[in-house]
């Protein structure tokens, strides 16, 4: 299983985690050469720990108190390996899990990177090192400290499980003192301040007592252990988690944020069942829905009265092929194709999203890096779909098989995207999936035909080129091949440092992907939750890979 099953991401509209939020600020990313030394904080210039735009500061107008209730649409198989955890095992556990830098998005829209569970981080491109100082009085919730020691341990316990991206690039992890950590690298990546920055930190302590006092990182007990248990620096400590009913947490009273959490804990439902959940809400039996609700259940739930809040990152939706078995029929660039041929994503946007969808006429959104203005698209065109496949050899029709999940939203464009498909002379299978079975085939043993899946919504769309796209990604997209093209670039791209070059770069690697019709781009499902109106969150403002749970807050109801 490559990258430990892939990035976070988030359960989504489509009730699917998805998540990706990576690169450096669209608008401050350096543009110093890899051959100078460079400062590489991502906070403006002149903060210092205690006013930066992220979400280490009060909330104004914040009160303590009450037990929030939501709804989610699945929970974690694997809470505390990495090496083992999807995108959903580890969205899951953010209210227990920190990292050493973590996205923020100011209030005028402003993204980028900022410390976390360190005070500062310094790139060196020269001297080929990575220095993370880290804030002092730090506890896990089991009251051991989070040092250097710690901090190396768990790194080193993300390379050899497979979870550290750019492993092969790391010399040695130092530690001089107690509160700093210096990773040694061979060659400078403009990637490394997501990969090896964004690091979550469990506590040694806690898998030192579950293997016996063992410290050894893959230790069979302690994997064991990880899979129901996490012991983190969050803001909340894991109280009970039943698999397929609920999760429950509470406050962390020794959480280093002086005056957080604001919630005395919470309680999440897993709910996948969206007509169940909706009427949890409208009965007062829940506070807010975070997953699994659709465009349909919006438009029903603001006409109530609830708070219905979008947010910019979006999950892109596609169709992929299978083109990594080489005997499949999708190695037929003409059968590719014909998919994007045979649909309308803009009338199917509008039926399904009911104006929330914007509909992709690329891989790249028009307001991100990688869209080409004047990019030749292959837009609906049922007449050119059947030609295709005629010249692919199937003049009567071809069957395929379609891999959707089984949640309201998935299947609804899952019938959507079979009538189209249909009309222009595929015959196309649904198979529906539960979580379980269609994040296994996604992430681990692949699918036979096509699947409909989201990707990741970036900062700068670079980042989202590379955990998910790349010849070396975090999300392993199991059935989706790399050209020889993509090895090339690849080695070429992650050495730009200046912000018009990786911008360029980007371009050129997501036109080749959409001329070589590698994936089929539909539309945009927006970041989004509903919730009643004493409820404030701002869980998707910093992206998909960050939720600020000790922001939470409810006004007395």
């Amino acid at each position: 299983m490559k990258k430990g099953l892939g990035i976070i991401l988030l359960i989504m509209i489509v009730g699917a985690l998805l998540l990706v939020s990576c690169g450096k600020d669209a608008t401050t990313a350096a543009t110093t050469p890899a051959t100078t030394p460079v400062a590489a904080t991502t906070s403006p210039a002149g903060t210092t720990p205690s006013d930066r735009p992220g979400s280490v500061k009060p909330v104004p107008g914040a009160v303590s108190g009450g037990i929030l209730r939501g709804i989610i649409t699945a929970g974690p198989a694997m809470m505390s390996y990495r090496g083992q955890m999807g995108p959903q095992d580890a969205t899951y556990v953010m209210p227990a899990v920190e990292f050493l830098v973590e996205p923020y998005v100011t209030e005028d829209g402003t993204r980028g990177w900022e410390p976390f569970l360190c005070e500062d981080y310094t790139i060196d491109p020269v001297g080929k090192a990575f220095t993370f100082k880290l804030r002092k009085g730090i506890k896990f919730h089991d009251g051991s400290e989070m040092n250097a020691d710690v901090v190396k341990w768990n790194i080193q316990q993300q390379i050899d499980s497979g979870w550290f991206q750019d492993a092969d690039k790391v010399v040695s992890i130092e530690t001089p003192d107690d509160y700093t950590v210096i990773i040694n690298f061979t060659e400078y990546s403009n990637q490394y301040e997501f990969n090896w920055g964004w690091t979550a930190i469990y506590s040694k302590a806690a898998w030192m007592e579950a293997t016996g006092g063992s410290d050894n990182t893959t230790h069979e007990a302690g994997i064991a252990w990880a899979a129901t248990h996490v012991v983190g620096t969050g803001p909340f400590k894991l109280k009970e988690y039943k698999r397929d009913v609920s999760i429950t947490w509470e406050k962390f009273e020794d959480y280093w944020q002086e005056g957080k959490p604001y919630l005395d804990g919470m309680e999440f439902k897993i709910i996948t069942e969206a007509t169940t959940a909706s009427a949890l809400l409208q009965s007062g039996d829940i506070d807010v829905w975070f997953q699994g609700s659709s465009a349909q259940d919006w438009q029903e739930l603001e006409a109530m009265g609830f708070v219905v809040k979008n947010y910019w990152p979006a999950l892109p939706q596609a169709i992929f092929p299978n083109t990594t078995d080489p005997n499949s029929k999708w190695q037929d660039k003409k059968l590719r194709e014909a998919l994007e041929y045979a649909l309308d994503r803009p009338a199917m946007a509008q039926a399904l999203g009911r104006g929330f969808y914007p509909p992709s006429s690329q891989i790249a959104p028009e307001t991100e890096w990688g869209y080409i203005p004047d990019l030749p698209t292959r837009e609906y065109n049922t007449a050119k779909a059947k030609e295709l496949l005629t010249e692919a050899g199937y003049p009567n029709g071809l069957p395929v098989k379609l891999l959707i999940q089984s949640v309201p939203a998935s299947v609804d464009a899952g019938e959507a995207i079979k009538s189209y498909l249909d009309e222009a002379g595929f015959q196309v299978t649904l198979d529906i999936a539960d979580p379980g079975r269609f994040f296994g085939s996604v992430w681990n043993t692949g699918w036979e035909d096509l699947v409909l899946m989201f990707y990741g919504m970036d900062v700068n769309y670079l980042g989202t080129y590379m955990s998910w796209f790349s010849t070396d990604p975090k999300s392993n997209l199991a059935s989706f091949a790399r050209t020889d093209f993509q090895k090339e670039k690849d080695k070429e791209v992650v050495l730009i440092a200046d912000t018009a070059g990786q911008r360029a770069m980007t371009e050129e690697l997501m036109k080749h992907l959409y001329e070589e019709a590698r994936l089929i781009p539909l539309w945009l499902v927006p970041a989004t939750w509903v919730a009643h109106d004493y409820v404030h969150n701002e869980v998707y403002r910093h992206g998909f890979i960050r939720w600020d749970t000790e922001n939470f807050w409810m006004d007395p109801h």
